[in-house]
């Protein structure tokens, strides 16, 4: 699933959870400092604490099956004239 900030998402799944007393008037003085909903802290919150995360493990996963390819490169210098070679010849 790929998340995407869209300008006005439209927000359809519901979820519910239960606080202690304790929880619940600390979650609402942050939200009254901050001038915000309680569900827009609790999905800020999600976003991230799990999908920050996912997407930085994901990337980090991509780039070791990169790094595993063991594929040939060449110094900076030699590549740079294969690549403008390349771009010269094509």
């Amino acid at each position: 699933m790929k998340l995407t900030r869209a300008a006005s998402p439209t927000y359809t799944k519901r979820i519910q959870t239960v606080l202690s007393e304790e929880q619940y008037e600390l979650l609402l003085q942050i939200a009254q400092e901050r001038g915000k909903p309680i569900s827009v802290l609790i999905r800020e919150a999600i976003t991230e604490k799990y999908f920050t995360e996912a997407a930085l493990q994901r990337r980090r996963a991509a780039l070791h099956r990169l790094l595993s390819l063991k594929a040939p490169v060449a110094d900076w210098e030699e590549m740079e004239e294969e690549i403008i070679k390349g771009a010269l010849d094509g």
